[in-house]
C-alpha cells in the first residue's frame, strides 16, 4: 500500500539505483519526449546528483532530461511547497529555474510566497517562454467540452460516495 500523500511531502526520496539500472526506468519517459510539458519531481537519484533532488538539480534536468531523455518542451516543477525540500518557497523558486526548469509552481498560493517568488525570480527567460507558447499552441483546441463535462459528473458522482 502507498504511503499517504502528506508523509511523501515531507520525506524526500532517495533512489540509489546504479545509472545502468535506472536506463530500463527512462524508457516510459523516453516514449513522452515529444509531449508538451512535463513536470520534476523531488526525488534525490544518487548515481545522477547524491546532493539534489531531481527538480534542483542542473545534472538531471540537463543530463537526463534535456540530453538523455530528449525532452525539450515545457519543463515545470512540481509543488515547491512540500516539505521535504529545505529553504524558504521563494528560494526553492529561484534554484528549479537557475536548474532549468522553466516554471515553478507554488500549489499552496500564501501570498508571502508569492510575493517572495516575484521578488526571486527574473522575468521568464527567452527560451522558457518559447517553449510556454509552444506548449500552449500545441494543447489549444485540444479541450472537448463533452469530454470534460463527463469527466467532471464522474468526479461529481465518485465524491457525492464518500
Amino acid at each position: 500500500m502507498a504511503a499517504p500523500c502528506s508523509i511523501l511531502h515531507k520525506a524526500l526520496p532517495v533512489v540509489t539505483a546504479l545509472d545502468r539500472d535506472l536506463q530500463t526506468d527512462l524508457a516510459p519517459f523516453a516514449a513522452l519526449r515529444d509531449a508538451a510539458m512535463a513536470m520534476t519531481c523531488h526525488v534525490v537519484f544518487t548515481a545522477w546528483d547524491p546532493d539534489r533532488p531531481a527538480t534542483l538539480s542542473p545534472v538531471v534536468i540537463d543530463s537526463v532530461i534535456r540530453q538523455r531523455i530528449g525532452f525539450h518542451g515545457l519543463l515545470m516543477t512540481d509543488d515547491l511547497d512540500m516539505e521535504a525540500l529545505s529553504g524558504d518557497v521563494p528560494s526553492r523558486a529561484a534554484a528549479a529555474i537557475a536548474a532549468g526548469c522553466d516554471i515553478a509552481l507554488n500549489c499552496w498560493a500564501r501570498m508571502d510566497d508569492m510575493v517572495g517568488i516575484a521578488k526571486a525570480l527574473d522575468p521568464i527567460s527567452t527560451v522558457s517562454r518559447a517553449r510556454l507558447e509552444g506548449a500552449m499552441d500545441r494543447i489549444a483546441g485540444t479541450h472537448d467540452d463533452r469530454k470534460f463535462a463527463m469527466l467532471v459528473d464522474q468526479r461529481d458522482a465518485l465524491l457525492a460516495l464518500a
